[in-house]
């Protein structure tokens, strides 16, 4: 980790931090918050210093950034990024980006089961976010699969959300994430055309401002998976024939159970 830090930035993404039962948290969104300190703290220990996503943008001004940098992010809004992850991120004196999905402020996360920490943030919740120094981020009106919808489309999605968190939080949105980190050059075009610093991805993306790449922690990640998605070096181990399948087999074997689950 210290020699990552040397030669790079990272910018990594979270959703829920708590603890949840793995059997109502099937896509492994929600990190226990021991994890989840013990994953600050190696940064911590390895000299990052931390700044939020749009910090980052403007430290890389369009190419590779500097090393040494951090950036914390969670996407879609859980209500816990408030009550565990804030305190924590406090007792280090740290900031994160929080990507909220509009539609779902004031309701439930569909990803995980009623017996799972699911609550998503208030707008009284996301402008407690804004007033503790976090930046606000957009992730759409309703999180859809941009790299399937039109121009005009996805521009509605992505200025719309925009336009409506700035309302919420009283402070500037400048940078978004692309919902499931799935999107193309349209989406890249109505991101840039709506006034946005940057863009985030999901793994899969450059230091280019509208894909920046970011590496996505699931709930039970070992390190060393960690240290390769930190790295870029765990997409091109997906190209790997053997490793895809057994990662679409394991997709679809939670997507079957999930489905199970909601008709219990």
């Amino acid at each position: 980790m210290e020699r990552l830090c040397r030669t790079r930035s990272v910018i990594l993404g979270y959703h829920g931090i708590a603890r949840s039962p793995l059997w109502h948290d099937l896509s492994l969104l929600s990190l226990s918050p021991k994890r989840f300190r013990a994953q600050l703290e190696m940064l911590i220990d390895a000299g990052f210093e931390f700044v939020t996503v749009a910090e980052l943008a403007r430290l890389a001004g369009g190419e590779t950034p500097p090393p040494g940098y951090a950036a914390i992010s969670f996407d879609d809004g859980m209500r816990n990024n408030l009550t565990v992850a804030l305190p924590i991120l406090q007792e280090y004196g740290l900031r994160a980006t929080i990507y909220v999905t509009i539609g779902y402020i004031g309701g439930t996360n569909p990803w995980i089961g009623p017996k799972g920490d699911n609550r998503m943030l208030s707008k009284d919740e996301v402008r407690d976010l804004a007033t503790a120094g976090w930046e606000l981020g957009a992730h759409t009106m309703t999180h859809p699969d941009l790299s399937a919808l039109d121009y005009e489309g996805a521009r509605r999605e992505i200025e719309d959300s925009k336009t409506a968190l700035e309302d919420i939080g009283g402070v500037p949105v400048e940078t978004f994430a692309y919902p499931f980190g799935l999107y193309g050059s349209t989406a890249i075009a109505a991101t840039r055309d709506s006034g946005l610093l940057a863009a985030v991805t999901t793994g899969s993306g450059s230091w280019a401002p509208y894909e920046l790449t970011r590496a996505m922690i699931g709930a039970v990640d070992p390190m060393p998976l960690i240290l390769l998605k930190l790295a870029d070096r765990y997409e091109p181990l997906l190209s790997n024939p053997p490793v895809r399948f057994l990662r679409q087999m394991s997709k679809q074997l939670r997507g079957l159970a999930q489905k199970r689950q909601q008709r219990a």
